[in-house]
Parts: C-alpha cells; structure tokens; sequence
C-alpha cells in the first residue's frame, strides 16, 4: 500500500491565494460588463451629448422656421455647460444659432457629405459636426461646450478616446463591440493574474514561514521531550491562535502519560519493597532448615526472588531518585566493588583479576549507579562463565570497565535485544533478564554506552561512561544521597 503524502501547507496556501486572486478578477470582469450591458451607457463626450440633446429638441415655429423648444433638458444643458454654443442648418441653407459661435472656421458652412466629425481651430476650441434626422427633417448640427485658450507657453493635453462601432442614430451597437472588449480585458486581466502569481510566489513562502516560525521552534522542542524530561511541557505562547488547541491537547496526553508513568513507577517500588520483607524472612528460616539438598535449593530459590526484587527496586530508582554526582576514581570505587564479589566468583569456580587503569580515571558520576552497574555485570559474568575459567575486571583510564569471562558469551543476533527488560537468552539462569538493562540506563545516565566484543580468551561487555556535566549534576544532585536500592 502506498503511503499517503503529507500536504504541504506553504503551498497549499500560495494555490488557494492564486485561485482566489483568478477567481476575483474574473468576477469583477463579469460585474463590470454586466454593469456596462444593464446601464447602457452613452459613449459620447459633452460635445456629442450637446448636439443629442439639442436635436431632441429643435421644432418650426408658425412661421416654419427652425427653432429649439425651451424644455427642462435643454436648460439643464445649459446650466452644465455655461460657454454652451451651437449653430444648425437645414437642407435649403436655413440656419439658427446659440450662444457665443466663434468666427471662421467653426461657423462656415460645411458640405453633408462629412458627417460625426471633429473641428478644431487654432486657439484650442473643438466642436462637434454631425448630420441628424430629425421630426424635422435632416439638419446639420455644430457645437461645442467649452472654449478653447491660447497659451504662448506649454500646453498640454491629456486625452483618452475610444472609438467604438454606432449605428446611423449613434446607438452604441454592443453585439459588434463586446469581442474587442473582451479581448481587451484580456490582455488587461491576463499580465496583472500573472503579476498577482508571481507575487504570491514571492510573498507567501516568506510571510506563510515566519508565520509558522513559532510552530516551527515548538516542534523543535517537542523534539527534546524524552524519557528523563517527560514533565517537559510545550510552550504555547509562540505557536499561532489556530495551533493552540493542539498544542494543549499534546501538553495533557504528556500530563496523562507521565502520571501514568508514576503511578505505575509507585506500584513496583512498593511491590518490590513489600516483597523484600517475607523474602527475608523465608531465607532467615531456610537457614534454620537441616543441610539438605531440599534446603539448599530452598535458599537458591530464595536468593533468587531477593535478587530480582533488589533489581526492580534499581530500575525504579535510576534516573528517578536524585542522587549526587562527585568526582570518582574508577579504580578505587570499582576495585573495592570487585573485592567484595571476588569470593564469590572464586566459590563458583573462577578464578578472579582486577586489573586497574595506568593512571587515574577520575569522573564526575553517581557512584552508588555505578555501583549498582559493574554488580550486575560480574553477576552476569559469574552467572553465565560456564563456572570456569577467569573473571577479569579492567579499567580503562578513558572511562571504560571491561567485565570479561571465558564462557559462551552472548551470541551476534541477540546482542540488540538483551537489554530488554525480563529478556533471558538461558531460561535455566538463576537471573531475571533485568541486569544488562539497568547497566545500560546507568552508561546512558552517564552520557556513555555498552558494548559486547570478542576476544581470544573469552567474552567481554564494556560500559562505557563519561563525566556528568556541571549543570546536569547539579541538576541531579542535592536531594538524595542514599545508594540506589537501599
């Protein structure tokens, strides 16, 4: 099955930007044509708008005369356009006048055959010529709403014109219009989408990433939660408002979680410390028994049971219980360790070396871990050496221990799972598959590892180990001082 890809939500705003940017200028295109197709607007300008209005308007008088009917329209076009002039003209010459109308040339007489034209004069007027039907008969009209100016300086004129397709009433005839304009908006609409989505290119990643950039550093530290720091909690004040609700619900599953972690931490340390009791007392009155071989394996059995509840009361304490970290010599602290398990071993059958480093390994370590650690490990040594053979304690002076014995050793393909806890490769060890994993918390708690390796004469485990630094021995240290397991 093909695992589903996580979506990008960088990119998947910098789309959603550019179909709404699209989206929008596509509905102001439509808007504006529905708007221009419903208002029905007349292109002309005020020169054109004068000759419409006035030829609406012009009558005969009882004498047959030309003359230009006093309606509101036309006095409001008067009232726009105070400098309002105009002359008309009929077929036979006949001809009536408005206003101030300029001299030559703007009031000759113009042949009919031009017709919607422009006619300018020298000192800056325009007027408008056109040839009209009207309930009078066919006329030919001259105005203009402005005067032109003389200007023995610059002048400059700022002038936008379209020219769009009329009909011989001047009706805008939009069926033939409306395809250029589409075009037109086209190539308009067209270059600023474009422009708009090279933008959001631009934009968006930067303003989307410092956007994120408190979401980012929050991650980072849900990054460094682990087991030692599951108290640890998210901070909230840097993520956006939309995150928070995740980031709170993140906050209470590590609340949950860790409580849980106690609770059931609680429960073994009590369990293994009620255990402790009756178990002394049964190898207390195991003792008392006749010599048999009933009894003795009475007392092994019950040695067994201390061990294990010995063990458990360890892995509760590791990295739980504060305990001070002081500069140690390994030599002295694991030679006093091996002095005391040396009988031991040698009643099992081995004989027993300790081999200290050249020169000093001073480290700065909780003692009573390491302690509790290189136990385990001769432990295992005396356990599992096949009951000959040497047992060799070394100290490196880099801070290394090397337990080694001259038994089968811990087969390759098993060496990543020992260290899981109640894991025994020999279900006839006396042990209980918890010693490798409580050597491996304590090289973890001190920044080290362990290692399996093969030599000519045996089997050997190393843990390695480095100093605690300043701030997390202190850190660690100050509240308890009691070894681990006591």
């Amino acid at each position: 099955m093909k695992a589903e890809r996580s979506r990008s939500l960088r990119w998947g705003l910098i789309k959603r930007l550019i179909m709404l940017q699209a989206c929008l200028l596509v509905l102001f295109v439509v808007l504006l044509v529905g708007w221009i197709w419903i208002i029905n607007p007349e292109l002309e300008d005020a020169n054109e708008e004068a000759v419409r209005v006035v030829a609406e308007h012009v009558t005969k008088n009882a004498d047959g005369g030309l003359q230009v009917a006093e309606t509101p329209e036309i006095a409001e076009l008067k009232r726009r356009y105070p400098e309002l002039w105009f002359t008309i003209r009929d077929v036979n010459g006949a001809i009536i006048q408005y206003g101030d109308v300029p001299a030559a040339p703007l009031n000759e007489r113009f042949p009919w055959t031009i017709d919607r034209a422009r006619v300018e004069a020298g000192n800056g007027m325009r007027a408008t010529l056109e040839n009209r039907e009207t309930p009078v008969g066919k006329l030919q009209f001259v105005a203009a709403t402005e005067r032109g100016f003389t200007n023995e300086g610059l002048n400059v004129w700022i002038n936008i014109h379209v020219d769009v397709a009329k009909g011989p009433n001047g009706e805008v005839r939009w069926l033939s219009i409306l395809p250029g304009m589409g075009f037109i908006i086209l190539i308009v609409v067209v270059p600023m989408l474009a422009l708009t989505g090279v933008a959001t290119l631009l934009v968006t990643p930067r303003a989307v990433g410092r956007s994120l950039s408190g979401l980012v550093e929050t991650a980072r530290q849900a990054q460094t939660i682990d087991f030692d720091t599951r108290s640890a909690r998210l901070d909230r004040s840097k993520v956006p408002y939309e995150i928070i609700p995740m980031v709170d619900a993140f906050n209470q599953a590590l609340s949950k979680l860790d409580e849980g972690y106690n609770r059931n931490n609680r429960f073994l340390a009590d369990a293994a410390h009620e255990l402790r009791t009756p178990i002394a007392i049964a190898r207390t009155r195991a003792d008392l028994l006749p010599e048999a071989e009933v009894s003795e394996q009475l007392r092994g059995d019950i040695d067994r049971l201390s061990r294990v509840a010995h063990q458990l009361l360890e892995m509760q304490a590791i990295g739980v219980v504060e305990l001070r970290a002081e500069p140690q010599d390994l030599n002295i602290l694991v030679e006093n360790i091996a002095a005391d398990l040396a009988p031991i071993a040698m009643d099992a059958g081995y004989d027993f070396d300790f081999e200290p480093s050249s020169r000093e390994a001073v480290f700065v370590v909780q003692a009573s871990t390491i302690e509790m650690a290189v136990v385990n490990l001769i432990r295992n040594a005396i356990d599992h050496g096949g009951g000959k053979g040497a047992i060799v304690v070394r100290i490196g002076s880099s801070g290394t221990i090397d337990v080694c014995d001259q038994g089968p050793g811990i087969p390759a393909a098993e060496r990543d799972r020992v260290f899981e806890p109640f894991r025994r490769i020999n279900t006839s060890s006396s042990g209980a598959g918890l010693g490798l994993n409580l050597v491996k918390k304590a090289a973890e708690l001190h920044g080290g590892r362990v290692l399996f390796f093969d030599t000519s004469r045996g089997f050997c485990v190393r843990l390695e180990i480095r100093s605690i630094a300043p701030a997390e021995a202190a850190r660690r240290g100050g509240k308890h001082t009691a070894p681990v397991g006591s």
